[in-house]
């Protein structure tokens, strides 16, 4: 199934969030030559720049690890959203892998994102849908994202896991500010990702409440706090 602009148009109907361009003009660039230590490092400073003015402290107030959990954290929220509403709302997954997911540098704090034409798989089931997105944008684009990210910021796999479950569950909470009758299944999907490897231990449901088993850092920056679903929120 190859109709990868049309598909992307349906899903970019849910929302800005789950908005994903295809990469159809010239300037984009492979994936991997921005899973570097440099090109991470170069992100990382951005987005500790660009926190430190939003939060009105200094920059070597913000912790360089806790910037560059944000920059993971915007970069996995950017492309499983698309895809965790298309699973939920069009019964299809985009195959993003480090062929298809291209970025463009720009002067902001973090990189452009698009995607080429691709395949896209069509699911019937939450577990069948989990199995596509592990087997893909998990797998191919995460898994190297993160060696790269410990290499670059010295994050922990606890921490770079966690994010990315993070992000699935919250686009599932986006969706649902717009469609209600789709939160079930979203919850249902991200339930069964976080029993996939290498999601494994990474969040649970708890009294049906989503809760990460780690914590994206962000409460070191001056004001920052702790994130809904953060595991140290609870212990407070």
């Amino acid at each position: 199934m190859d109709d990868t602009a049309a598909l992307l148009r349906e899903v970019a109907e849910l929302g800005e969030f789950f908005a994903l361009p295809v990469a159809d003009d010239g300037g984009w660039l492979p994936i991997s030559t921005l899973l570097t230590d440099t090109a991470m490092r170069d992100y990382t400073r951005r987005t500790q720049a660009a926190i430190a003015s939003s939060m009105g402290v200094a920059e070597s107030a913000v912790p360089l690890k806790a910037a560059a959990s944000s920059l993971h954290l915007s970069i996995a929220a950017r492309l499983l959203s698309p895809v965790v509403g298309a699973a939920v709302c069009l019964a299809a997954v985009p195959r993003l892998t480090t062929e298809t997911v291209k970025w463009q540098r720009d002067s902001s704090h973090r990189p452009a994102l698009a995607m080429t034409r691709a395949d896209w798989v069509r699911v019937t089931d939450p577990h069948q849908a989990a199995r596509a997105i592990a087997e893909t944008v998990i797998t191919d684009v995460f898994a190297p994202l993160n060696d790269t990210m410990r290499s670059a910021a010295a994050l922990s796999p606890q921490v770079l896991w966690g994010n990315v479950a993070s992000a699935a569950n919250g686009a599932v909470t986006v969706l649902a500010q717009t469609q209600a009758a789709a939160e079930r299944r979203g919850r249902a999907l991200v339930a069964a990702l976080i029993a996939t490897a290498p999601l494994l231990d990474a969040a649970e449901f708890a009294a049906g409440q989503f809760r990460r088993r780690n914590c994206c850092l962000f409460y070191q920056v001056p004001g920052g706090g702790y994130c809904g679903d953060c595991v140290l929120a609870e212990a407070r």
